[in-house]
């Protein structure tokens, strides 16, 4: 059976995109969690759509990790380990993050400061109203973004993998902050030496920004 939680009917014909939205949003907001069956048929009457863009928003997600598919077998929301969060995602996410910012260096003047500024902003409401979704979405954008800087093709594709996966594992295992102020007050410090330019200080800051957050995230779980 599917979890209790239930769709809301589209009301126009959706696009792939909207539903694929719909979905992840009920996954990182924990009313879909790991090992729940999602079924195209049960999903497509809920939305009030046909069972084709289901599938293909099945598609999309299972790319980004969150869910997994195999043939003649169930589509679950996908289950990740602290084990491979540490072992595995995270070292991967680091290896990937170092490499697009040297990449993304050179592409970054006033007006990409001036974003990243401005999601940093955004962090720092999201911790005053102590809103976790909308914390964690900002630290997404801001890592996104500047692995699109980087202009490196399919890197920004295999980095939401991992990314989606490593926040899975957080929001779904119902893990917060001590301080909600911690992540916007990290990445002030990373924007720094981003400002600065310097390549060896920008790398030594974003290891301790990766690392040093994940493993207190994961400790004594």
């Amino acid at each position: 059976m599917m979890s209790d939680f239930r769709f809301e009917e589209q009301k126009m014909t959706s696009l792939r995109h909207k539903i694929t939205d719909d979905i992840r949003k009920a996954i990182f907001q924990g009313k879909l969690k790991p090992g729940d069956r999602l079924r195209e048929v049960d999903m497509a009457k809920q939305m009030g759509v046909s069972r084709g863009p289901i599938r293909e928003a099945m598609r999309m997600l299972e790319q980004e990790g969150v869910i997994n598919s195999q043939p003649y077998k169930e589509t679950m929301v996908a289950e990740i380990s602290a084990e491979e969060v540490m072992e595995v995602l995270v070292p991967i996410r680091l290896t990937i993050e170092l490499f697009a910012i040297r990449k993304a260096l050179p592409n970054i003047q006033e007006p990409q400061i001036e974003r990243l500024t401005q999601i940093i902003a955004d962090m720092k409401e999201g911790a005053a109203q102590k809103d976790l979704h909308k914390i964690v979405d900002c630290d997404l954008a801001f890592h996104e973004y500047l692995v699109t800087l980087s202009n490196v093709p399919n890197l920004l594709g295999i980095w939401t993998t991992i990314f989606n996966r490593i926040r899975l594992h957080f929001i779904v295992q119902g893990q917060t902050y001590e301080d909600f102020n911690d992540l916007w007050h990290n990445h002030e410090l990373l924007l720094a030496k981003i400002k600065e330019g310097n390549l060896a200080e920008i790398y030594e800051e974003l290891t301790r920004h990766i690392e040093d957050f994940n493993s207190g995230f994961l400790e004594d779980k």
